[in-house]
């Protein structure tokens, strides 16, 4: 064989491999949201192209992404905050959302060097930011006038966690 007839095969496997051609929607049918899923990796244009691995990362560049934006928001509540609850309320959620992500960039390391212990062991750990945080305002509702002001956010994050859980699982299996 020439060198040029084994680079032509090499790009035939290369493209008639699962892994370098999964699609969103294929993906997406292993995942217990399926409309999320789609709806989520679509956000980012590099999901039409990328492999498995590369929808992982995707999906924890989004978690990770959207993290980022609620510890932001959460910085701003601690500002204006008046009452010492909400703002006890507000400091452990900033804490465990600081946690979060540093969790998400393990992950997302772990997953491109493909290190499955460390990237599950990081994505499991993902889930304690959103229902701990919701966990503290509702601990404390009897002495707050206002419900959780991050109610809407950590389902978002949790959802986005699941998600990069369940693709990270499906890449490392």
């Amino acid at each position: 064989m020439r060198p040029t007839d084994l680079l032509v095969l090499a790009a035939v496997l290369l493209i008639l491999s699962p892994a370098a051609h999964a699609t969103v929607e294929s993906t997406c049918k292993a995942v217990s949201d399926y409309d999320f899923c789609v709806k989520t990796l679509q956000s980012d244009p590099a999901s039409a192209t990328a492999d498995l691995r590369g929808q992982a990362v995707i999906a924890t560049n989004l978690s990770s992404d959207k993290a980022v934006e609620v510890f932001a928001k959460i910085q701003t509540l601690l500002k204006s905050s008046q009452g010492k609850e909400e703002r006890m309320c507000l400091s452990i959620c900033s804490e465990l959302y600081e946690v979060l992500i540093l969790d998400l960039n393990k992950a997302r390391s772990a997953i491109k060097e493909s290190r499955k212990g460390d990237g599950m062991s990081a994505l499991s750990a993902c889930f304690d930011a959103p229902s701990n945080c919701e966990s503290a305002f509702a601990e404390l509702s009897f002495t707050l006038s206002m419900p959780s002001p991050l109610k809407a956010d950590d389902k978002d994050q949790e959802q986005l966690c699941s998600l990069t859980l369940e693709l990270a699982h499906l890449f490392f299996n």
